[in-house]
């Protein structure tokens, strides 16, 4: 007795001792479910632009240090079209809105549009910063002269207003901390705040202020006021209302096409309560852990329930398809329980182990929500395992479930003669079959080579979506709707007190304005060097050629000490406390992340030209993180398919006992991913944040199949069976199980055809698609290659 038929046996053993005290074993499994569930409050959605990445991972360690000195660099824009912004109408309007906002946004820190801009003038020896609406005009005159302020304002351009008076912004900084204003962030003053009892604003907070700013910007839209909002932060929050509502429908869907396929296959109502209920326990028990330790759904993490019902569901068919056989022959419905565990427990639990080190391949991304659904998927396959094997045979045991009637025992005579032709088929044309399949490789294996990589959050919006609308509109009439923070270190205490540096620093930005082609552009920057050229002009009589930076460096301490004396607190936005960092922003359009990586390479080069060694320069915001995010998905791509191989591949060595036929059984699963990867050069769709996960979970699910088809394979041979007899008798006892196991798993992709992101969309064609092919490859070029490479057993042999 080798070690598959001694764990047979022992599977076997225990579903007799599952019949003999099923209702304790139910009671137990269903208290600790119920006390997993129980979290299932506590679980929030995270689809923030920080929340693809690790907390430790180096770019959003720099970020986060950006924010405990700077604050939030994400805004709301409230965007508002007009026909005239400087229109006394429309601004009695827009001051009504930006009070609105001002007094109804939750944790808002800072918010800024043309009513309370700053201007900086002088008047005689005073230096005054006050709001540009400080006084509201009483007349035409007074009205032309606020125009005239604003159209020459450097700060006000592509930022507050576009270049024709049509468009203007209500900018909305949120808080860098829950439940407080920005701590500075407290302005770096003070010192013995410890930053890390101090909470970033969660992605919960910033959606909800997201959401407040969207309903008023909706309630004081109209045809000559049109109000809408973008910005990162828009970005992300309509990404996350487009999960959630999607999350609802899909597990709906599934669980429709589920109990309707559990039906037609089983023609029983038990067939369809029962794995329904296990799997959708299981689901709940899954989601109630991830509460439990504080991981939240996010966009990746959001097929976790359409997926493990999926999968759970084929574990439960197989189980079932035994266990009524069994029932059926022999209408005794405990040794039916024990049958089907002795035949398919085996089986089932290599299955879900395959499928869960397929998923853990994921374990280590860089993309940490990928890394969650690799080990929470992992761990819902496991609790599904535990439910099907254990939970499943106690209801099976205590529930009135007798055997079928006559006719729904031949229900399947139509699908096994075609899986007997298919057998016979693969057996006789072995050698064309292996042959044919291994140019269809190589044709695909070359397209896959040239597939391309891409993040774009936007993109995964519908050309339609109002927030894709708005973003393109911030882009071309206000030069930018994202940005790159670049911190600029002089290391000593007082080091921006140097003329010579700020006037680089402001160089810097001119030349990086410059920057404009057909591929990419900087639509505006600033930084403290505009503030001090403001302050430099007005202690000038206000004139224009005045507007430069101070060539005696005495007079900078000064300029700014004057500065802040005036009661602005804008200087917090821009340098630190002790004067030796520098904060230049850069506004850049919305584009896809690898489209930045040669506007970054043209702007570093720029910086280490102007600013040269002597200072320390760190390139940080939205932009950096998308990059860094497309970079962190690319390189976990590869690990996880290597990963993900290595560990199937000697799974399946081990349950097959042979080194070979391990290798062999893993050749059918390769082929569905080389053409699922191939195809997908071929229309040009690239490879993103969910179209990296079909390799490994198809690879992991469709190797499920192998291992029931090798499985009973190598258990008819080693009975003496021969190959082609082997064949038709793995073929006749698990080929319809495994054809409908893979109905439910393409169908269970399919639904994400429905799904309201794009990017989910092509998730689901691909998956779908995959597990499709991965089936035709098992019954058709799985017993080719075992024709091929299995010895006929001799009378010898058989000794």
């Amino acid at each position: 007795m080798n070690w598959r038929e001694k764990a047979e046996s022992m599977l076997y053993t225990m579903g007799e001792r599952i019949t003999l005290h099923p209702k304790k074993i139910i009671l137990v499994i269903l208290a600790v479910s119920l006390l997993l569930i129980s979290n299932l409050p506590k679980i929030t959605i995270d689809t923030s632009t920080e929340g693809f990445l690790h907390k430790q991972d180096p770019a959003l360690v720099e970020y986060e240090k950006f924010k405990e000195q700077f604050g939030q660099d994400e805004k709301i824009m409230v965007v508002i079209r007009g026909k005239d912004i400087f229109d006394i109408t429309f601004l009695e309007k827009l001051q009504k809105l930006h009070t609105h906002l001002a007094d109804n946004t939750p944790y808002l820190n800072d918010i800024t549009s043309l009513i309370n801009a700053r201007n900086t003038r002088g008047e005689g020896d005073r230096l005054i910063v006050e709001d540009l609406f400080y006084a509201w005009p009483s007349n035409a005159q007074e009205l032309e002269d606020i125009k005239n302020i604003a159209r020459n304002n450097e700060m006000y351009k592509n930022l507050l207003l576009n270049e024709q008076n049509t468009l203007t912004t209500i900018i909305l900084e949120p808080n860098a901390y829950e439940g407080s204003k920005n701590l500075d962030a407290l302005a770096g003053f003070a010192e013995e705040t410890p930053a890390e009892d101090l909470e970033f604003l969660k992605d919960t907070s910033k959606s909800e202020m997201v959401r407040k700013a969207a309903q008023i910007a909706k309630e004081f839209s109209s045809e000559d006021f049109d109000v809408f909002i973008a910005g990162s932060l828009a970005v992300n929050d309509y990404n996350k209302q487009s999960v959630q509502k999607d999350m609802q429908k899909f597990i709906k869907l599934v669980l429709l096409m589920m109990m309707l396929f559990l039906f037609v296959v089983f023609r029983r109502i038990s067939a369809v309560i029962l794995p329904i209920f296990i799997v959708v326990l299981s689901l709940l028990s899954t989601v109630g852990i991830m509460a439990l330790v504080g991981t939240p759904i996010t966009i990746p993490t959001q097929i976790l329930p359409s997926f493990l019902l999926a999968v759970g569901i084929g574990a439960v068919v197989h189980l079932l398809a035994m266990f009524f056989k069994h029932l059926d022959k022999h209408s005794d419905k405990n040794k039916a329980i024990s049958f089907a565990l002795g035949h398919s427990g085996l089986a089932i639990i290599m299955t879900s182990l395959t499928t869960a080190a397929g998923l853990l391949s994921f374990s280590t991304a860089e993309i940490a929500p990928i890394a969650d659904l690799g080990i929470f998927a992992a761990v819902g396959v496991m609790v599904a395992l535990l439910n099907t094997i254990i939970l499943l045979p106690a209801l099976l045991a205590v529930l009135p479930i007798k055997k079928a009637k006559k006719v729904q025992i031949k229900e399947f005579t139509l699908m096994n003669r075609f899986l007997d032709s298919v057998a016979i088929f693969s057996f006789k044309h072995a050698k064309p079959i292996v042959g044919i399949s291994g140019v269809i490789a190589v044709v695909f294996f070359y397209f896959a080579t040239q597939v391309e990589f891409k993040h774009d959050p936007l993109s995964w919006q519908p050309d339609n979506s109002p927030i894709k609308t708005a973003t393109n509109t911030v882009d071309k009439e206000l030069k930018g709707s994202v940005t790159m923070e670049v911190i600029i270190d002089t290391q000593k205490e007082n080091g921006l007190y140097n003329s010579e540096l700020l006037t680089k620093i402001d160089s810097l930005r001119k030349k990086a304005q410059a920057i404009q082609n057909e591929k990419y552009f900087v639509g505006k920057g600033w930084s403290v060097a505009e503030v001090l050229k403001e302050i430099h002009r007005a202690l000038h009589e206000n004139q224009q050629k005045y507007y430069v930076i101070t060539e005696n460096d005495a007079l900078i301490p000064q300029e700014f000490l004057l500065f802040e004396n005036s009661g602005s607190d804008d200087l917090e936005d821009l340098v630190d406390s002790s004067f030796s960092k520098a904060r230049l922003t850069l506004k850049l359009p919305w584009m896809e992340a690898g489209k930045y990586e040669a506007l970054s390479n043209e702007l570093t080069a720029l910086m280490k030209s102007e600013l040269g060694d002597d200072v320390k320069i760190t390139i940080t915001g939205m932009v950096p993180l998308f990059q860094r995010t497309l970079s962190a998905a690319m390189s976990s791509m590869a690990v996880s398919y290597v990963v993900a191989f290595v560990l199937i591949a000697m799974m399946m060595m081990l349950l097959l006992s042979s080194v070979k036929i391990g290798l062999i059984s893993m050749i059918p699963n390769l082929l569905p991913i080389i053409m699922t990867l191939g195809f997908m050069s071929m229309v040009h769709m690239p490879l993103d944040m969910f179209t990296m996960l079909v390799g490994a979970i198809v690879i992991g699910l469709s190797v499920d199949d192998t291992v029931h088809f090798f499985h009973n394979f190598a258990r008819y041979h080693h009975q003496g069976l021969g190959v082609k007899r082997s064949v038709e008798e793995t073929m006749m006892g698990t080929g319809s199980a495994l054809v409908a196991t893979t109905v439910v798993l393409s169908l269970g992709f399919y639904v994400y055809m429905f799904a309201s992101l794009n990017n989910l969309i092509n998730f689901g064609i691909l998956a779908g698609g995959a597990i499709t092919i991965a089936l035709i490859s098992n019954i058709i070029l799985g017993p080719a290659l075992l024709t091929l490479t299995t010895k006929e057993i001799t009378t010898k042999d058989k000794k």
